[in-house]
Parts: C-alpha cells; structure tokens; sequence
C-alpha cells in the first residue's frame, strides 16, 4: 500500500483542519484580549500552522516507516517525548527567527521586556522556552491522539480481516462437505440404475432423466448456501422416482410437509442425504423393505424435521457405519447455524429416527 507523506484521505485533513481551526480561534481570542503586539501574534500564530503540520506530519512518516506502532507502551511514550521536545525546540526556533527580526521593536514594547529590561538574548531564550513547551504540549497530544486512532484503526482492520479468514474458511468447509455428499449420491443412484438397465429400458429411462435432474439441483444449490423448501422437496420427490423404480413395492415413503412452509429455507441436499441414508442403511437391509417418513413443522419460529425409516432389530449396532453422512449434516448445521441448529438421532425397536432443528428462515 502507497505512503505519502502528505495524507490523501480526506478524513484526516477534516479532523487535523478541525484542529488548527480551533487552535486558531483560541488564539485569535487570546491576541483580541491581551490586545499587545497584535501584528507580531498574529503572523507568529499563522506561521506556527504550517509549521506544527510539518512537525506532526514528519512523526506520522516516522511511525509508518519504522513501524513504531509494533513498540511496547513504554518505548512508544519515550519516544513521543523526545520527538515532540526537539520538534518544539525546532519549530519555535524557525518561528523566532522569522519573526523577530521584522518585530523587534514590537517585542521590546512587551509588558514583561519593559519590566525586566531584557537583554535580546534573554528575550530570546525566554521565547524559545515557552514557546516550545506551549507547543510541545500541542505536538504530545496531537501525537497521543494519532496514535489511538491508528490503533482502533488496526484493531478493527485485523478483526474484519479475521472474519473475512474465518467466512472464508466456513465456506471451504462447507464446500468440502458438499463435495463429500455429491459423490456419494451419485454413486448410489448410478448404482441403482446399473440394475435395472438391462431389465425395462422405459425405467432405465426414466431414471436417467430422474438422475440428472437431481444433479443438475446438486451442482446448482451447492454454490449457495441456503435454498427453498419448496425447491428441495421437489428433488427429494425425483431421487425417490428413482429408488421406487428400483425397489417397487418395498418401499413406502409418506412426506408430511405443510405447503406454508415451502418458502422456508435449509442447506441443500439435506432432506436428501437424511433420505438417502434411511434407505441405505435401513430399507435396504430388510427384506420385505419398509417405510421412510418426512414430517416438519414450524414451532415457536423453528423449524423441526423429522426422519423416521424401518431398520433391522439389530441396526443399533451399525449407527456408525451411516455417521460419516450425518456427521457432515451436523457439521454443516453447526457452520450455518452454530447454536440455534440441534440435531438427534434416536433408535428404538424397529426404527430409526432422526430430530432436526433449524432457525425459520423464510425467503420472501
């Protein structure tokens, strides 16, 4: 990123204007006041403007290019004590000695040069004196001042570029965890066809066309985060043309999902993955197949899912055999929805359950 010297941001020319401004009102006010050598004040006054934005500008250069803002508390505050000391000293200096010699005999008229009859070195020195720490006091807390605000500045900067790391790394995963739903259903469903091919070509056929319906919405909803209802049950109902296809009359899915709720939104390939899982690891495994069951509801501005299929006496012992596909929909909940997001699964006697929550968003 570019430095220059002299700032381009137009904020910090409002506020170090705004600064000067008051400085000068103050000033003005004082010089009206005391009503003594108004000529000799005036243009000293005016000619310590610029002269105090250089001496600022200059420590702004040097805290910059030597990264000064990467010093502890203590060493930053002894620098800021030795730079404003000799910036006033310099600064006081450059005022006097062009001012003094077209003012000299303004100066002598002084209240307080009359009163101590003042030599012109004392005069002087008693200048420099409380000119440079009027303004050092000006510079210090110019300086003090810069230095907080930078330091918001860089804090609020590293938290935006922690969120920008932390956004980006929630979307990777996200991805990742699509990427990993994809294949898998894409294996099973090839897989399904594979079977049938051979037999009825018209089925095939309509499970080709099943197929890449289901996978034209799986490339599409994965490049977003969020999707309708509405639109996820509609591929929830061609991925099961397809496997009712293959299974027949061993099969029976019943959804029970209120048309109110269709413009609500959830991670896509949800219902479908949870689907798929219920057949391939329950249906499958009995003999005389058995039923899937999708129910939700929207209690209290959460929305519940409920997944039950028919599984084996025995499935409890192959829960963690199907935990790598419910495992990435609890990881990807967690992600989208942190805390707000809950998820269960339940086995008991011939059925497995699973018990989904998820904040009530709807896209109006």
């Amino acid at each position: 990123m570019s430095f220059y010297f002299f700032p381009r941001n137009k904020t910090f020319w409002i506020y170090h204007g705004s600064v000067l401004l008051l400085l000068s009102i103050v000033q003005a006010a004082v010089i009206m006041l005391w009503r003594e050598s108004v000529m000799f004040n005036a243009v000293a006054g005016l000619l310590w403007l610029p002269l105090f934005t250089l001496a600022t500008l200059y420590y702004r250069y040097l805290y910059k290019h030597r990264h000064w803002n990467q010093l502890g508390t203590s060493k930053n505050i002894l620098i800021v004590l030795l730079y404003s000391t000799a910036s006033s000293f310099l600064v006081t200096l450059l005022m006097i000695g062009c001012t003094f010699p077209f003012f000299w005999d303004e100066v002598k008229q002084l209240e307080e040069v009359v009163k101590q009859q003042a030599t012109l070195t004392e005069i002087t020195v008693q200048h420099i004196i409380g000119n440079s720490l009027q303004t050092q006091i000006f510079i210090s807390g110019w300086i003090f001042i810069y230095i907080s605000i930078t330091t918001k500045q860089r804090i609020v900067e590293t938290e935006l570029t922690n969120l920008r790391l932390q956004n980006s790394l929630k979307e990777a995963e996200l991805s990742n965890l699509t990427n990993q739903l994809n294949p898998h259903f894409l294996f099973n469903a090839l897989n399904n066809i594979r079977f049938i091919i051979y037999e009825d070509q018209h089925k095939a056929d309509l499970m080709l066309t099943a197929l890449a319906d289901v996978l034209r919405y799986s490339l599409e909803s994965s490049q977003r985060p969020k999707v309708r209802l509405e639109q996820e049950l509609a591929i929830v109902n061609r991925y099961i043309d397809i496997i009712k296809i293959q299974m027949e009359k061993r099969l029976t899915f019943k959804l029970e999902i209120s048309a109110q709720l269709h413009n609500c939104l959830i991670p896509p390939m949800l219902l479908q993955l949870l689907i798929e899982n219920a057949i391939k690891h329950g249906i499958d495994h009995l003999r005389a197949g058995g039923a899937v069951t999708v129910k939700a509801e929207n209690i209290h501005q959460k929305l519940h899912f409920y997944i039950a299929n028919s599984a084996p006496e025995n499935k409890g012992k192959s829960v963690h055999t199907m935990g790598i596909g419910l495992k990435n929909i609890e990881q990807r909940l967690a992600l989208l929805y942190g805390d707000a997001a809950s998820f269960h699964i339940k086995h008991q006697d011939s059925e497995f359950s699973v018990h989904l929550t998820i904040p009530c968003e709807k896209d109006e």
